[in-house]
C-alpha cells in the first residue's frame, strides 16, 4: 500500500542550536508545522549549557523524526551546521536556526521551486526580539534574485542559511565548510557552479534579530566601535577568501577564473598601481561583483572608486 509520503522525497532539515532556550519552542513547533508530509529533523546541539538540550528531548519524545546529535565540546556554529549535514538523508536539505520562525508552506513552496538548481531561496520578514514584524523583509535592503556567476557571491553574499533549500547531493560535495566564511556564503558560492541559485520573491519565514544573533540586523551597517575592529583583519579576510574562490572555481569557467586570478593579484599586492588594477576590475564587472548590493548606479559607481584606496 502505497502512502502519501512515497510520492514526495525525503527532505532533511537540519537545526543548529546552541543556548537557545529562549526561542526554541517557537522554531520547532513551526518546523513540526510544516505541511510537506516526509521531513526528518535533525538536530545538532553544540554543547549547549542552558535548557536547549532538555527541550530537544521533550520534543524528540513526542516526535519520532526528530533525531540529536550533541556536540563533546562547543566547535562553532560553523562546524555545527557541517556536523548535521553530514547526517542528512534527504533528497534536498534546509538549514534552520534556533530562532526564528517558519511558514508552515515553507518546505513545500521551496521544494515546488527548486527544480534543477543547486539551490532554491525566499524572502523573509526582519523581526525585533519579541518576533514582531519591524515593517521590512530582506529584499528591501539587498538585492534578491537569481544568481548563477560565482563572481555575484565572490564579495558580498546575502543569501542566508534559514532561508534555504539545497540540493544534498550538492551539499555532500563541498565539505568541509571553510572556518573563514560563514557556512551560508560557501554554500552559496559553490551552488553557483553546480546548477545555480533559484529566489522566489515570498516571505516564507521570520527572522529574529536580537542581541545574541551571529550576524545581528541583516544588511545593515557595522558602527565606529564595529569598523575599527575589523580594518586590520579585512585584508588578509578579503586574501583567504579570494585564494579559497579562485581555487574551487573550474578551469572551464573561464572568464571568471581569470577575474578571481585579477582580484587576488591585487589583494595579495600592495600600493596604488595594485589600487587602480583592483578598481577597474570593480567598475568592468561591478553588475556581478556588486549583484546583491540594494543600491543604485552612481553609488555602486562610488564603491568601485573607494576600492582605489582600500588596502593600498
Amino acid at each position: 500500500m502505497h502512502t502519501k509520503q512515497d510520492s514526495f522525497p525525503l527532505i532533511s532539515i537540519v537545526v543548529a542550536t546552541y543556548n537557545g532556550a529562549k526561542f526554541l519552542a517557537t522554531q520547532l513547533d513551526s518546523v513540526l508545522a510544516q505541511d510537506y508530509p516526509n521531513l526528518e529533523i535533525i538536530i545538532s546541539d553544540d554543547n549547549s549549557k542552558d535548557e536547549t538540550f532538555a527541550i530537544l528531548e521533550k520534543y524528540q519524545q513526542q516526535f519520532p523524526a526528530i533525531r540529536i546529535i550533541r556536540s563533546e565540546q562547543n566547535q562553532g556554529y560553523i562546524k555545527n551546521f557541517e556536523q548535521g549535514c553530514k547526517q542528512a538523508k534527504g533528497i534536498f536539505v534546509a538549514l534552520c536556526d534556533q530562532d526564528d520562525r517558519w511558514h508552515p508552506e515553507k518546505i513545500s513552496k521551496l521544494y515546488a521551486a527548486i527544480e534543477d538548481k543547486a539551490l532554491v531561496y525566499a524572502d523573509s520578514v526582519l523581526c525585533n526580539e519579541n518576533m514582531e514584524p519591524i515593517g521590512v523583509n530582506i529584499s528591501d535592503r539587498v538585492t534578491c534574485k537569481d544568481f548563477s556567476s560565482p563572481l555575484e557571491q565572490a564579495i558580498f553574499c546575502r543569501i542566508y542559511g534559514h532561508a534555504m533549500l539545497i540540493r544534498n547531493d550538492f551539499l555532500q560535495q563541498i565539505f568541509p565548510f571553510p572556518s573563514i566564511i560563514p557556512h551560508d556564503w560557501w554554500i552559496s558560492y559553490t551552488a553557483t557552479l553546480h546548477g545555480g541559485i533559484r529566489y522566489i520573491p515570498e516571505a516564507l519565514a521570520w527572522y529574529r534579530q536580537h542581541s545574541n544573533n551571529v550576524f545581528g540586523a541583516v544588511g545593515g551597517k557595522r558602527n565606529k566601535t564595529q569598523k575599527s575592529q575589523v580594518v586590520q583583519q579585512e585584508k588578509r579576510f578579503a586574501i583567504e577568501r579570494m585564494q579559497l574562490f579562485y581555487a574551487q572555481c573550474p578551469e572551464n569557467r573561464t572568464k571568471e577564473k581569470q577575474v578571481l586570478k585579477s582580484l587576488l593579484e591585487t589583494y595579495q599586492g600592495s600600493g596604488i598601481f595594485n589600487g587602480i588594477r583592483r578598481m577597474i576590475i570593480f567598475f568592468q564587472y561591478n553588475d556581478l561583483l556588486l549583484a546583491s548590493k540594494k543600491r543604485s548606479k552612481i553609488r555602486k559607481w562610488l564603491f568601485c572608486c573607494k576600492i582605489l584606496v582600500k588596502f593600498v
